[in-house]
This record gives structure tokens, C-alpha cells and sequence, in this order.
């Protein structure tokens, strides 16, 4: 065994499955314990506050009872209300209190933003020492839930803590007579209420040890009939890796032996585990089959990137002796290989034809047409005698025998060099746009068109327009203005408009081209390439000369 198996070994022994399984099964317990005491505490606690809300309010209604009719109606200040017929009032309502164990009941009414006592019982040991309240005392602690009781007339339950003690109390506004509200409350000393339950958590929890204990001890036998045939699995696979695996005899023959004898969830792991292993050296052969096979349509795939990469023009500047004129172009594949084309070509010495088209469909397919493309336009541009004239042989060419049933938008033109008129043809491509000298970007018109490929009998327009020193016609393909960013937004036509209006006054080729780009790769962020992009930038920067002199 090596080191890092030696190593591995070791861990297991210091703190195995069943160490693990048992720290588990205690945390697992320990938390079933406290949550089953915390369930049982508030249940508790409920059942009593329900029952201490219904005491206290019954005992509401029966002071409303006591308290005489026309009572409240005839307090406006301290003296409303006499001595002897208050404290009568107090011993009946204090008797009731003594006989129903409560701690106080009493009524309050509300003189300004000032709560005043109107009536109230007293405990024995307040009448005993002569600290009882008073008529018509001012209730300074006076908690807010009574506050809001005499403002909207709900009842409310409240517990809170004053000079008096910590209590649960209830607050029952009443509506006198001459429209004012005074509200009659009751108190239940909270001190009963934790007696009773600091009772029921000390026996839950009492409840919950002995399950803990009993669960630990029942688990204890569960886990050590678990871990048992575990171990011999965890041997097995680690076994199996190191043998790369291919299994041993007498160990597979343990794996069979547990699936037999163990009819839970532990014979179906040795079955399933034995059933992988079959799977898996069949897997295994065939994974190397579809490596040597991917390879090498990786290999072929690079083989053809490359050839069609070589099919287009990538020298720049690709006239360096010549002034009069400078190009830049690049593509960039969604996929080893694309439909998306660009050529350029002097027909002779005043004349550069150029050519940017958009395959339908990606991949392969889209590489052969766009190579047929290519070769079709290179070959036609030479001997025929306007873009329209292109587009025509071109679009018969590629319509014969078109049995995949693919496409090509194209734009092709042809820039006099002496003078800056461009010729050219559009077939259902993207109109171009032009960067003027000054700086100020201009999208042509589109012209109408069809699709090279679709039908072989199409005429096509040929149109002109002149460009003039220093001016750039910048040409693409719609993996450009419909590259996307993480919100699925497009970058659209305009944002090239904006990119474009970035470049300097008299810019080259090459800025415009990779500025356009940058824009279009800063916008998408991390989203993959969606569809090719081709772009051609076609700089003229005045009249034909080569080398020097003027050619006339």
C-alpha cells in the first residue's frame, strides 16, 4: 500500500465511519431533546395563558357587575366620588379578587393624557399596613397597552412589571352612558405562571434524557451491524482504484456474499456496486474508443480551421507600397470553424474589389460553403463588369445543386482608388457604415437584395456612392450587432454607431476594426460567442499613387 493509502488508514482508525455515524446519532438526539423540551415549554405555556386569559376575562365582566350603575358616569375630579362609598366598593371588589386568586381588579378612566384610578381592590397585607390605592389616584407607571385600549376600545391582554409586581393583565374598555370609556382590568401575578412552568421544562427534559439514552444505546447496535460490511466496500473500492480498476476474485466474491445475506439498503449498495463494476470496465473500453475518436475530429477540425483561415487574406497592411488606401479585417469563429467571409483584391492598379458575407448556419457545413464563397467571388470579380453583375454568377453558382438548401448574405464593392467611387451590390446583408474624416459616422442606406443561394435567376442593383479622403467604410456581419450580453440585450446597430463615433479623426483600419470589437466583447462580458463575427475596414486616404508620383 502506498503512503497516502497508509495515510488514509490511519485517519479511519483515529476517527472512523462508526466514530462519525455515533457523533451523528448524538447530535441528532441532543437536538431532538432540546427541540421536544422547547415544543413541550410553549405548549405549556400556551395552555396556561389561555387559561389565565379566560379567568381574567370573566373576571372583567364580573367587575362590571360590581361596580354600581351610573358609577363612572359621575367622576370628573377627586372629589366626585366620597370616601365611604369608594373604600365599600373596594371591599366587595377585594373579596372577589380574594375568592377568584386574583391579584388585583380595578378600573381606570383617562382625564387628559392622565390615567386616574376610579376603582380597585387591595391585598390583605396593602389593607393591613394602609398602603391600599386611593380614589382618583394618578397611575404613573401606567403601561402603553392600557394607553391604547382607552384610544381604539379593543381589549387587549398585557404582561408587564410596576410597583406592584410583574402581572398579566387584561384591559376591557367600557362606553358609559354620557359617551367616555373607562376601562376595567384584572392582574394574575406571573409568578405562578413560572412555578408551573420551570415544572413542565423540568420534567421534559427528564422525558427527553431518557429518550437520548435509550437511542444512543439502540443506535449503537444499529451502527456496528452497519459499519461492518462498510468497511469491507470502503477496502474494496480502494482497492479497485489502485488496480485500475480491475476487480480481484475473492474480494468480489465478498461483495457478492454481503448482497446475498443482507436484504437492506446495505446488500443493495454491494449489488449496485458490484453491478458498477461491470458497467464500469465496459464503460471504460468504450470511453477510449470515443477519446481516440474525438481526438481525432479535434485534430481535423484544427486541420480545417487552419485551411480556412489560409483561405483569406491576412497580411496587413496588405499593400504596404500604396498611400492611397488601408485595410484591416479579422474573424472570429463561434466554433472551430464558421460561415462568416471577407476577401479583398486589386483587380489591377486603381481598382480593389472587397467582399463581406454571412453563411447561414455554423459549423462545417457553413466552412465548405463559405470556402465555395469565397473562391466564386475571387474568381467572378475579375472579369465581370459591375458588382451586379458579381452578385448574379456568384448567386447562380451557388444556387446549382444547392442540396443542403444554405444561404449567403453578402456586400460587395469595387473603390476606384483615383477618385473614392465605390460600386457595389447588396444581397440581404447588413448595410455598412462610413467614419468620415471629421470624425462624424454615417450608416448607408439599405439597398434591397436577396440572399445569394435561394434562387439562380435573381437580378441585383448596382449602386454607387463616393468616398472621400480620410473617410472609412467599416463592413461586418450580424455577429456584430446582435452579440449578446448576460441579460440576452443585443448590441445592436446603434451601439455600433456609438463604438465607431469613438474613433479619431482619420483613424486606421486596424483602430477601427479592433475598437469595434473591444466594444462588442466589453458589452457580451463572459457570455460564449453566440455566431461568427467577420468585420472589414476600408480606409481611403486619397488618390491613387503608388510610390510617388500621381497616377492619372
Amino acid at each position: 500500500m502506498n503512503d497516502n493509502g497508509e495515510k488514509a488508514v490511519q485517519r479511519t482508525h483515529r476517527f472512523g465511519l462508526k466514530a462519525q455515524l455515533l457523533l451523528l446519532l448524538f447530535v441528532l438526539n441532543l437536538v431532538a431533546a432540546i427541540a421536544y423540551s422547547a415544543v413541550l415549554y410553549y405548549v405549556d405555556r400556551d395552555q396556561i395563558i389561555s387559561g389565565i386569559d379566560g379567568r381574567l376575562r370573566t373576571a372583567a365582566h364580573a367587575v362590571r357587575e360590581i361596580v354600581p350603575d351610573g358609577y363612572h358616569q359621575r367622576i370628573n375630579d377627586e372629589n366626585s366620588i366620597s370616601s365611604s362609598e369608594f373604600n365599600q366598593l373596594q371591599d366587595r371588589m377585594s373579596r372577589f379578587a380574594e375568592r377568584s386568586d386574583l391579584d388585583y381588579v380595578y378600573s381606570y378612566m383617562l382625564f387628559g393624557d392622565e390615567i386616574h384610578t376610579v376603582s380597585t381592590s387591595a391585598t390583605p397585607a396593602e389593607i393591613k399596613a394602609g398602603t391600599q390605592t386611593g380614589f382618583f389616584d394618578y397611575y404613573e407607571s401606567a403601561p402603553q397597552a392600557l394607553y391604547q385600549s382607552f384610544r381604539d376600545g379593543q381589549i387587549r391582554f398585557d404582561e408587564y412589571s410596576d410597583s406592584f409586581g410583574r402581572f398579566r393583565s387584561i384591559y376591557l374598555p367600557v362606553k358609559a352612558q354620557d359617551g367616555r370609556t373607562y376601562v376595567i382590568g384584572a392582574d394574575v401575578s406571573l409568578a405562578i405562571l413560572d412555578d408551573r412552568l420551570f415544572a413542565a421544562l423540568i420534567e421534559s427534559v427528564r422525558v427527553g434524557l431518557a429518550m437520548f439514552v435509550l437511542s444512543m444505546a439502540i443506535g449503537w447496535l444499529l451502527i456496528s451491524r452497519i459499519v461492518g460490511p462498510l468497511l469491507k466496500l470502503t477496502s474494496f473500492t480502494r482497492n479497485m482504484e489502485q488496480n485500475s480498476f480491475q476487480p480481484d476474485v475473492e474480494e468480489m466474491e465478498e461483495i457478492k456474499a454481503i448482497s446475498g445475506s443482507r436484504r437492506d439498503e446495505v446488500g443493495s449498495l454491494a449489488d449496485a456496486m458490484a453491478t458498477m463494476i461491470a458497467r464500469l470496465q465496459r464503460y471504460l473500453v468504450e470511453m477510449e474508443a470515443a477519446t481516440a475518436a474525438r481526438e481525432r475530429v479535434e485534430g481535423e477540425l484544427t486541420a480545417a480551421r487552419d485551411i480556412q483561415i489560409g483561405m483569406l487574406p491576412r497580411k496587413f497592411p496588405p499593400f504596404p507600397e500604396r498611400k492611397d488606401i488601408d485595410v484591416y479585417a479579422l474573424l472570429e469563429s463561434a466554433k472551430e470553424v464558421g460561415g462568416d467571409l471577407y476577401d479583398y483584391t486589386l483587380i489591377d492598379e486603381n481598382r480593389l474589389f472587397f467582399v463581406v458575407g454571412d453563411v447561414s448556419g455554423k459549423g462545417v457545413p457553413a466552412a465548405l460553403f463559405m470556402a465555395m464563397t469565397t473562391t466564386l467571388f475571387k474568381a467572378t470579380a475579375l472579369n465581370a463588369k459591375s458588382t451586379g453583375e458579381i452578385m448574379e454568377r456568384v448567386n447562380a453558382e451557388l444556387s446549382r445543386d444547392n442540396a443542403a438548401e444554405m444561404f449567403v448574405t453578402a456586400f460587395c464593392g469595387i473603390l476606384d482608388l483615383r477618385t473614392g467611387e465605390v460600386e457595389y451590390s447588396d444581397g440581404g446583408h447588413e448595410a455598412p457604415f462610413i467614419v468620415h474624416a471629421d470624425g462624424s459616422v454615417e450608416r448607408m442606406a439599405k439597398q434591397p437584395g436577396m440572399a445569394l443561394g435561394v434562387f439562380d435567376d435573381v437580378p441585383y442593383m448596382t449602386d454607387r456612392f463616393t468616398m472621400q479622403p480620410g473617410d472609412a467604410l467599416v463592413m461586418f456581419t450580424d455577429g456584430v450587432s446582435e452579440a449578446e450580453n448576460a441579460d440576452q440585450a443585443l448590441f445592436t446597430t446603434d451601439r455600433i454607431d456609438s463604438a465607431l463615433a469613438q474613433a479619431k479623426s482619420k483613424p486606421s483600419a486596424r483602430f477601427v476594426a479592433e475598437g469595434l470589437v473591444g466594444s462588442v466583447h466589453s458589452f457580451a462580458g463572459g457570455v460564449p460567442q453566440s455566431d461568427d463575427i467577420a468585420i472589414l475596414v476600408i480606409c481611403f486616404e486619397g488618390a491613387a499613387k503608388v510610390g510617388g508620383p500621381e497616377i492619372s
